[in-house]
């Protein structure tokens, strides 16, 4: 064999192991987003809910709203909002990142950064890493923090069922 012959046939394994890895990348990346949804609290698909995501949602505008009124001074409660966004992300099953919750919460990240600790150490919230990318991780209610929003919102006049 000489060298040409052994070049392109070195070439035709090169595509061939190519092919075989962009298949492998594409399979993983399948079975990741499986995973992904599968690693959605259990607890947050019960029917037991005593409201739903949008109800939630329309909470956080309210809150936001009175800002209008008052200013943004008057009524700062991160943990509040912080567990609002995590129960309204649990009700419609999807996962909120670190840096989305400090957004969401609407006050500097240092703020919310230290709140989200405050409620981990408390056992409200949980930490996920996110598989795809080991710089970011998730948060979402623990099954503690889960059922006392339950009660909470099961045990308001007015609050609609669902």
């Amino acid at each position: 064999m000489d060298l040409i012959n052994i070049q392109a046939a070195a070439s035709g394994r090169d595509e061939t192991v190519s092919r075989q890895m962009e298949v492998l990348r594409d399979r993983l990346g399948s079975a990741l987003r499986i995973a992904d949804e599968l690693s959605i609290s259990p607890s947050a698909s019960t029917p037991k809910q005593p409201v739903n995501d949008r109800y939630i949602r329309q909470v956080l505008q309210w809150r936001r709203r009175r800002d209008q009124f008052f200013g943004d001074h008057l009524f700062a409660d991160p943990a509040w909002d912080i567990l609002l966004e995590l129960y309204a992300a649990s009700l419609a099953q999807y996962r909120v990142s670190v840096s989305n919750l400090c957004v969401g919460a609407a006050v500097p990240a240092t703020t919310a950064l230290r709140w989200i600790k405050q409620l981990e150490d408390d056992g409200l919230i949980a930490r996920t890493p996110d598989p795809m990318d080991g710089r970011r991780h998730f948060l979402m209610l623990s099954n503690k923090g889960l059922g006392a929003m339950n009660s909470y919102f099961s045990n308001l006049p007015g609050a609609p069922l669902i």
